[in-house]
């Protein structure tokens, strides 16, 4: 079985169903098709051949969607490009990946201009959702609907999402047709997905969570996917779209939900139609759990898990949450039990099971580990050993199989569910004249989990303010990788081989504070 399969299998067994609400625009599943045909025939029309990667900067938008459904089918690579990005990290991406279309939205198309050199793209086409006459809708007009008939396999490379980790520059993490296929249980099952589900997504489109919680286990069963704006959480608008359109599932950070329990109007919203809340990517106060669950009822599944494994690995589902609630606290402050079809280990430094409850490295097997990181292979031989994939993270096993994270084997910040690499941040901060030396850490904060904070010393005789490295940063960063603020100091803690010790600078700001990031 094919995700191409799965999508063709929709509009022939469910032609009228309604398969994506965006605004006002809303396409049956046959109506999809057309379009996602059209786009397939008219990349393959413009000279694309099968592999190539196209690229996708848009905001949440059936469009989105369109091109991942022409990868698919058409044997493409799909990139979704992060809406966020400034012109510097979209040229990074599509000159790593070596894109040869970029779909983009009208209101980033002159990022896209500003990125300089990008020599591997042969067109760009812009979309203006919700405008019949823009360049997308003529150009998708003047295709053919005919059923493009590529043969797409399991091994057909599907996607790339780029994720920063902690190394520095982003990764492009490779997954084929099989690794989504694989997965898709793991959502349909464990968060209950079937034909009648109306999933509401708030996750921007260049997640893997928006790809393979959403899109993907939607084909699988003909489920409805509703678009909402990913730029700036409303939950007044989150609670009317759940109302408004009977959203039966979603899936928020623990920020967008803290936000949903201080929203005047939820004590009079209907909320009555909602069959799973999904949360995860930072930490959830058991105190908020329990609000939630007062609330919605027995709807809450956490999930844990990271795009080199397709997105869910381990799952703290429904019935976990009620134990908890009865009594067994601890239970809330674990992540849960590995996904279906992951094999889940905790490891020493020599890749041996560590005993139940000690601190290892969680490493992970499976038909949903990623294929590789695009273009490295030496990244990939470090992450992909002995056959597991080694995640970097830090956790204890129990008896039961229950995996709470301790920390992270890498420095990677958390904030309102982004990952923010450190290395990428200290290198922008590197690039200022006065900075001698840099180090940035996560900071704890009540309602984004972390948020990046910098340390710098200064050359001899040098001198500059907070405020100023703040701005520096916002010129040179997506705005939510900036540090909030800068702390200047005479010299940075280090160890014997003159390493910044990381582990001295958060202990500034985490002494007292959960470290637990899930």
């Amino acid at each position: 079985m094919t995700v191409a399969a799965w999508i063709r299998r929709c509009a022939e067994r469910c032609p009228d169903k309604l398969a994506y609400v965006d605004g006002e625009r809303r396409y049956t599943f046959a109506q999809y098709q057309d379009r996602m045909r059209r786009q397939t025939n008219g990349l393959y029309a413009a000279g694309l051949k099968r592999g190539d990667r196209i690229a996708t900067l848009t905001n949440n938008h059936v469009e989105c969607v369109e091109a991942l459904g022409a990868a698919a089918t058409g044997g493409f690579v799909h990139v979704p490009v992060n809406f966020r990005s400034v012109p510097r990290e979209i040229a990074y991406v599509v000159n790593h990946c070596e894109a040869s279309l970029l779909f983009v939205e009208k209101e980033y198309a002159g990022r896209v201009s500003e990125a300089g050199e990008m020599p591997s793209l042969r067109k760009v086409i812009v979309i203006d959702p919700g405008n019949p006459d823009s360049e997308y809708e003529r150009w998708l007009a003047q295709q053919s609907a005919a059923d493009p008939a590529v043969d797409v396999t399991g091994e057909d490379h599907f996607f790339i999402c780029y994720t920063s980790g902690a190394t520095g520059t982003p990764k492009g993490v490779l997954h084929q047709q099989r690794q989504s296929v694989a997965h898709a249980p793991v959502v349909v099952v464990g968060y209950e997905f079937d034909g009648d589900t109306k999933v509401l997504l708030v996750y921007p489109h260049n997640s893997i969570a928006s790809i393979n919680m959403f899109y993907v286990p939607a084909w699988v069963v003909g489920a409805c996917v509703v678009f909402t704006d990913q730029r700036n959480f409303d939950a007044d608008r989150w609670l009317a779209l759940v109302e408004k359109e009977r959203i039966t599932h979603s899936h928020l950070v623990p920020t967008m939900l803290f936000r949903v329990l201080e929203s005047p109007r939820l004590r009079a919203a209907d909320t009555s139609s909602i069959v799973t809340i999904g949360y995860g990517s930072a930490p959830m106060p058991t105190e908020r759990v329990e609000r939630l669950q007062q609330i919605f009822g027995n709807v809450l599944i956490q999930g844990y898990g990271m795009t080199e494994i397709s997105s869910i690995a381990a799952y703290l589902d429904k019935q976990d949450h009620l134990e908890g609630m009865k009594g067994n606290r601890a239970l809330l402050n674990s992540c849960g039990r590995a996904a279906f079809g992951t094999e889940l280990r905790v490891v020493d430094d020599d890749d041996r099971d560590v005993a139940a409850g000690e601190v290892g490295e969680i490493v992970f097997r499976g038909p949903q580990v990623m294929t590789s990181y695009w273009n490295d292979p030496e990244k990939t031989a470090e992450t992909m050993r002995n056959g597991w994939m080694h995640s970097g993270d830090m956790a204890t096993l129990d008896e039961r199989g229950y995996l709470t994270i301790v920390d992270r084997k890498k420095d990677l910040i958390i904030s309102g569910g982004a990952n923010i690499s450190s290395r990428e941040v200290e290198e922008v901060l590197y690039w200022h004249p006065a900075v001698r030396e840099a180090g940035v850490i996560g900071k704890p904060d009540e309602e984004w989990g972390e948020l990046p904070h910098g340390f710098v010393s200064l050359h001899p005789g040098k001198t500059v303010g907070s405020d100023e490295l703040v701005a520096f940063c916002r010129e040179r960063l997506s705005a939510y990788k900036c540090p909030r603020t800068v702390d200047i100091v005479d010299d940075l803690p280090k160890n014997g081989l003159g390493k910044i010790l990381k582990a001295d600078l958060r202990s500034r700001f985490w002494i007292g504070h959960s470290k637990k990031v899930n």
